[in-house]
Parts: structure tokens; sequence; C-alpha cells
């Protein structure tokens, strides 16, 4: 096979992508290299954990056919290269020892290293993507990187670690870990599936959520053998979907929160910012009211150390004094801004007037004797979906 080039910048974009993949955690040493194949299609790099496959066209420009495997150590070196310069691929060695030898321009300094690398053929191969074909507009995509935080990283549940496309309500996507539940409306096929969070993380990248995509559901009668691929441009990822059965999400979702409050757009980043900054995960927060529209957030840890924020809010109804999870709130905040609330012990609602939402479990507030300031909390309630 005769000296591939390729642009460096093209390559370094290339990497960012697949280090989405993170198939360089495989204990395969062949899942750690990345395929390059040439053809009427162009040149093509793609890469695989077996559960998942990740394509993307680097050049639409015909070639002859060939293929080889680029080892990590080549594609490290090869984004070493000065911006704008040419990276030069070629192939040598027989069939018992493949070499790969890589030629770049570095602070304009020409070198070349070679490096060893494996057959092709020893890599899995691509997954068929024939089947029912959906329309995907970018709002799904995007609204799929917005919930898919709220997805379970227990791997005892297993089935709550992905994201649940659903074409109930005229299509959703659904995201929960038992403490927490985030809701999208989205365009989905007509066919429900659960996405791993290992494929929301990719498809989270902006060359996935900036244009229009397809979605294909590549159906089989062995549940294991099922499969979706979602292609937007020059990216294609065939993900395998998790199997099992989603719970009922619908019955953690209040019916009645009408106790409103409303933060305003420019103070949202700010107090996102000082949740985000109280640490650890069970850092807790009391939501108290005690003047007509301003919001009062405090923190005490087990030390003793306080911390308190006060923000302008816009007040519907009368919110009860409340506690959440520091975390879980900021993450819910990200989704909507407007607070519904019914009373203490209920879950907490923050929407968007896009109609996504997040529902978060209240922490119990407990009020010691002779003070109105400190508040214990212990662990969220669970929902009762996600038992």
């Amino acid at each position: 096979m005769s000296t591939i080039h390729i642009p460096s910048n093209t390559l370094r974009d290339a990497k960012r992508l697949f280090d989405r993949l993170k198939h360089l955690r495989c204990k395969l040493p062949v899942l750690n290299h990345l395929l390059l194949t040439t053809g009427q299609n162009g040149i093509e790099l793609a890469a695989t954990d077996l559960d998942h496959w990740l394509e993307t066209r680097i050049s639409d420009m015909p070639t002859d056919y060939g293929c080889f495997l680029i080892p990590p150590a080549a594609m490290e070196a090869a984004c070493r290269a000065d911006k704008g310069a040419q990276v030069s691929f070629t192939p040598c060695g027989g069939k018992r020892s493949r070499e790969l030898r890589v030629t770049l321009t570095s602070g304009g300094i020409q070198s070349t290293s070679v490096h060893p690398t494996l057959d092709p053929s020893e890599l899995p191969s691509r997954p068929h993507t024939t089947g029912i074909t959906t329309e995907l507009p970018p709002a799904t995509l995007q609204g799929l990187a917005d919930i898919a935080g709220c997805t379970s990283s227990d791997s005892s549940r297993h089935i709550l670690n992905g994201v649940l496309f659903t074409p109930e309500d005229g299509g959703r996507l659904v995201a929960t870990d038992g403490k927490r539940l985030a809701c999208c409306p989205a365009t989905v096929p007509p066919q429900s599936f659960i996405l791993p969070s290992a494929a929301c993380h990719i498809l989270a990248h902006p060359d996935f959520t900036a244009d229009m995509a397809m979605l294909t559901w590549i159906d089989h009668e062995d549940a294991e053998k099922r499969r979706v691929a979602i292609q937007c441009g020059r990216h294609q990822l065939v993900s395998k979907p998790l199997v099992g059965s989603y719970p009922n999400y619908k019955q953690v979702i209040p019916s009645f929160a009408n106790e409103l409050a409303v933060i305003p757009h420019d103070r949202k980043p700010g107090l996102i910012a000082w949740l985000r900054s109280l640490g650890k995960d069970q850092a807790s927060v009391r939501l108290d009211w005690h003047k007509r529209g301003q919001l009062t957030l405090t923190h005490r840890d087990a030390g003793g150390h306080s911390a308190t924020m006060q923000v302008p809010v816009e007040i519907h109804g009368n919110p009860p004094v409340i506690a959440f999870n520091a975390r879980y709130l900021a993450d819910a905040l990200e989704i909507g801004s407007t607070l519904c609330l019914s009373d203490e012990l209920s879950p907490g609602i923050c929407r968007h007037p896009t109609g996504r939402f997040c529902v978060i479990m209240p922490m119990r507030v407990t009020i010691p004797a002779g003070t109105n300031a400190t508040t214990t909390a212990t662990q969220p309630q669970s929902a009762r979906a996600a038992a």
C-alpha cells in the first residue's frame, strides 16, 4: 500500500472524537488501534470497544483500496506535528512483522518514527447498518447531551446506565439514577430502546449535535444482536443498546407542584458555580424564602462550617422550605431554571420552556431546637421507579 498523507489538524480533530470512545482502556491490544481505510469513499478512520463502533471520514477524495492499523504511539506522534503540516503514514514490513512509518514536521524539523502494528483482520468487522431509519433534528442529540448526566454510574443498576428513547407522549428522552430524573421532548424512532451512557458521551461531541442526524434501528430476534446506528455528516456511531426493561419513570414525576420560583437567567451561572463549589457529593443546601422575591440558600457541613447565598427570584405561590443535594440541584438548574415545588417532602422539578425538566428528590430537613438557620439533611429519598 502506498503512503497516505493527512493534515495534522484533521488528525487532532479525529483523535479528540475517538478519545470519547475510550477504546485505549480495552485490554485486547488490537482494540487500542485505529483502523484507516482508503477506497472510493475517500479515507476513513474507525475504532471499536466491541460494544460500540465509531468511524469518521477524513477525506472525500477517492483512492485505491487499502487498510492498516494505526497503533496508539503512532497516533500520538502524528498529533505532535506542526499546525497545518502534512503527516505521512507508510505501512511496511511483512505479514509476520508489520510496521507503520510516520513522517512529520515538528518545530520546523522533519522526523520519522517506525511503530509495530497488527494485522487489520484481527479487528472485529464493521457491523451491518441496514434497518429502519428515522431523521433526527439537532435538538434531539442536543437534548440527549443535556440530560445524559443524570444516568446512573452504578454498575449494579445496569439498566439505568443509559438514556431511554421512547415514543410515548410524542417522543421523549429519559435519564435517571434513582435520586433524580431528567426528561426531554424529542423526535425519536417508533422503537423504544436504551442507549448506553458511553454512546451518549460520544454523541455529545459538537460534530454530532450541530446538524441533522439519521438513526437506524437494526433489529434482530436475539436482543443481544440488536444495534443502533446514528450518522451525522462525516461521523457514524453504532452502539449496542442496553437489554432489559426500563422502570416506570412516570410514577415519580409529581402531578402537583404549583409553588414556583423562577431563577433569573443572568443569575443562574453564578448560582450553579456556587452549588458546585460546595464540593462533596453529599453536600446539601437548604432553600428558604424569608423575604419576598429572594431565595436564601444555606449549606452547613458536619464541622460547623457554613456558606450562604442569596438570589433574587420571581415567586408564584408559597414555596416550602426544602433541602436538596447541592450537586443534583446544580445539574437540575442546568436543565431548567423554573423551580416547581409542593411541600418539603415531595420531589421538586426544574422546568425549561422547551418542555425539558429534571425531577430531584429532596433531603429531609431537621431544625435543631432553638435555631432557625441550621440545617441537617439525610440522604435524598430514592425514586421508587428506579428501586
